[in-house]
């Protein structure tokens, strides 16, 4: 749905060889638009807007000031204030007829001259105006929108229908704060200037407050501990997260979408079972209470699965993984990985060679129990040979004399180093190790094969 209401708000046909209907000359790029109050109505003008033409007061600058303020807060749009005769964005006021109470022209990049276009906004002089509410600073949102390159979303292919239509400031019947767009008008306004640099420091989401987060900078955190029911993290860029379950809609109840620009680097889940997916970054994830799914991804990760019995998969990367109290599932995947288990009987799963690192860089578990296991059961010792080949287990050992079988895959428990030692091609060479400590030797039945 996000992406129809972007071509709603956007409209199809905004460029082409000669013009483009917007203040910069590509996607993406941000812009500096000087702008102006008149001090009469420009030549030409209707009858009405010249003989009923008045000046900004300094209560009614103070509102446009606040408007501009704002659109640079959630678009990467400069405003600075100019005289008219050079001005890209002029402001005029007059006594509008009937019930309109504003109009605008739009900003346009000429392509023929090489040149931008001058946009202006207008409003009606008997509107009230207020820096955080009323139809003043509504109106002049709406119409700085259009000036800008945004439509009416109930116009053209994609227009927009009900609640969607309710919660953009560019229709005739928005419900949200006079002084604030609508979640779909700031994704389109992103989508054509780029994301602004603001929100720079570490800040914590709460999940289910803010429906489109966008942040460039600093260590951030989306929070679900406060959460009814279970959730679905994504920290992937551009990604979709909700509580309970998708809806249709961002705008639904729990629903939140990352802009494709932001990184956000940690999650805190909820008390029930979530389901918690990292990104490319170092992420911290946190599973809070119940049987939560976490996945690390790239980057090197810490992995929290906290109460419940959890699976914990950190993906590529030097991750840290800790289950907490619970029967946790943990898989460090490919790097050299910490491995925490922590109360409960946990398994430490291993698929392939390429979860095991080399002799130099491996996985290490720190807290092996007698009631852990090590799970090798999607593990082929031998890829080389057709189906499924079983890991064999040795027994103990000092030395890598007992790799002595000629099998591939096997391997022994070293009590003098704390490591497994594996032999993957069967030369009776350690080709792999596996730190594990917290017991003195191992038996078969530690062992899933």
């Amino acid at each position: 749905m996000s992406a129809r209401a972007i071509l709603a708000l956007r409209g199809t046909d905004k460029e082409n060889e000669s013009f483009r209907d917007y203040a910069n000359k590509a996607d993406g790029e941000g812009a500096v638009i000087t702008f102006s109050f008149m001090n009469a109505a420009p030549e030409g003008s209707s009858d009405r807007k010249a003989s009923t033409f008045s000046t900004y007061s300094a209560q009614e600058k103070a509102t446009v000031y606040a408007a501009l303020g704002y659109i640079s807060s959630i678009a990467n749009v400069t405003f600075v204030e100019s005289d008219a005769a050079n001005s890209l964005l002029a402001f005029g006021q007059y006594d509008f007829s009937g019930d309109i109470v504003g109009s605008s022209m739009g900003i346009y990049y000429n392509k023929v001259l090489g040149r931008f276009e001058q946009g202006q906004v207008w409003a009606d002089s008997h509107i009230k105006y207020n820096t955080k509410s009323g139809q003043g600073i509504h109106t002049l949102l709406h119409e700085i929108g259009h000036a800008l390159g945004l439509q009416h979303p109930f116009e053209g292919p994609y227009a927009l229908r009900g609640k969607e239509l309710a919660s953009s400031a560019m229709g005739y019947d928005y419900t949200g704060p006079d002084n604030k767009m609508g979640v779909y008008d700031i994704m389109a306004l992103q989508e054509i200037y780029g994301t602004p640099q603001v929100r720079l420091g570490n800040n914590t989401y709460k999940m289910g407050n803010d429906k489109y987060l966008f942040d460039p900078g600093g260590i951030d955190t989306l929070d679900a501990s406060a959460a009814k029911y279970k959730v679905s993290i994504n920290l992937e860029p551009g990604s979709w997260s909700y509580v309970n379950k998708k809806a249709g809609s961002v705008i639904s109840d729990g629903q939140v979408v990352i802009s494709k620009t932001t990184v956000i680097e940690n999650a805190k889940g909820s008390k029930f079972n979530d389901t918690i997916t990292g990104n490319s970054e170092n992420n911290t994830l946190k599973g809070g209470a119940g049987n939560d799914k976490l996945y690390g991804g790239a980057g090197d990760d810490k992995l929290y699965g906290e109460s419940g019995n959890d699976l914990l998969s950190g993906g590529d990367g030097m991750d840290y993984l800790s289950g907490g109290a619970g029967n946790d599932t943990i898989w460090g995947g490919g790097g050299a990985d910490r491995l925490y288990g922590g109360s409960g009987k946990d398994q430490f799963k291993f698929n392939s060679y390429g979860d095991l690192g080399d002799l130099n860089s491996f996985d290490r578990i720190y807290d092996f129990r007698a009631d852990d296991k090590i799970n090798f059961r999607s593990f082929d010792a031998n890829p080389d040979v057709a189906g499924r080949q079983k890991m064999t287990f040795l027994g103990n050992s000092t030395g890598d004399w007992k790799l002595n079988a000629n099998k591939a895959g096997q391997f022994y428990y070293n009590t003098a180093t704390d490591n497994l030692v594996i032999d993957s091609n069967g030369d009776g060479v350690a080709d792999h190790y596996i730190g594990v400590k917290g017991v003195s030797s191992m038996k078969a039945a530690y062992f899933m094969l």
